[in-house]
């Protein structure tokens, strides 16, 4: 269980400082929007796009080089195709309108029980296919799984995904966290401040995917080298001094 505690403080971690992405600001628009229950859908969906993320590329480090793997995953195509996908929710979003089923005033505080609910099913495929189609995820849990296989054979197939599911585990009880502080606030702001808000997360989406395609010009060139340099540095750390979780159970 060593390794499984070890991914959920990792994953813990993970939420509270490096996930701040596409799919975070859609989850807090998607909570405020709808309310808790409503957007619990969209952090399942986001978890499982990272757990089938997570289990591809621990079965295809089996027989690729992680090398290859990452300079795949940089290929200017698939940037910009997921940048696309990216794009085009920032856009939904921003001419996304609040839909009553009773009359409301613009400056009337949020009631779910008055705004028109998308399918829990729709939710759920919005988070699922947000995140699956955002390329610097794949690039992140790739890199993880990098700095994890670091050796030939010294951490089993088995243990990588017992270090993984406590990671997924806890990114998930974060992410319905975040849902249920989001939608506090459903009482505390207007339907005119929804509407600016929305137009707000579909503005930062358009920006991931933009920053998402500018970050694969040659003027990047650099950065991603320092990226692969890091890496291997981690890399030969732990040949020379073995991690805890290669002895842990």
């Amino acid at each position: 269980m060593g390794l499984f505690l070890l991914g959920i403080l990792g994953g813990i971690a993970l939420s509270l400082f490096f996930s701040f992405g596409p799919a975070f600001f859609s989850q807090i628009q998607t909570s405020i929007h709808y309310g808790f229950r409503n957007a619990v859908p969209f952090a399942y969906g986001v978890s499982t796009s990272d757990v089938l993320i997570v289990a591809l590329l621990l079965l295809i480090s089996r027989n690729i080089p992680i090398d290859d793997m990452l300079g795949i995953l940089n290929n200017r195509w698939i940037i910009v195709v997921g940048a696309s996908v990216v794009a085009g929710f920032g856009l939904y979003t921003m001419f996304l309108k609040t839909r009553h089923t009773a009359e409301v005033s613009e400056n009337d505080r949020i009631n779910y029980r008055n705004v028109q609910i998308p399918s829990r099913i729709n939710v759920y495929l919005h988070g699922l296919t947000l995140n699956f189609f955002n390329p610097l995820i794949w690039i992140y849990w790739a890199t993880m799984v990098t700095i994890l296989v670091f050796g030939e054979g010294e951490i089993s197939l088995a243990k990588r995904y017992l270090f993984f599911g406590g990671v997924l585990s806890a990114t998930l009880s974060m992410d319905i966290l975040k849902c249920k502080l989001a939608s506090l606030l459903q009482n505390m702001i207007t339907y005119r401040f929804l509407n600016i808000f929305n137009k707000c997360v579909g503005l930062i989406l358009i920006g991931f995917a933009i920053f998402m395609v500018v970050s694969t010009s040659p003027r990047f060139e650099k950065t991603n080298n320092n990226q692969q340099k890091s890496i291997e540095m981690m890399q030969e750390i732990m040949h020379k001094t073995p991690p805890k979780i290669r002895t842990a159970e």
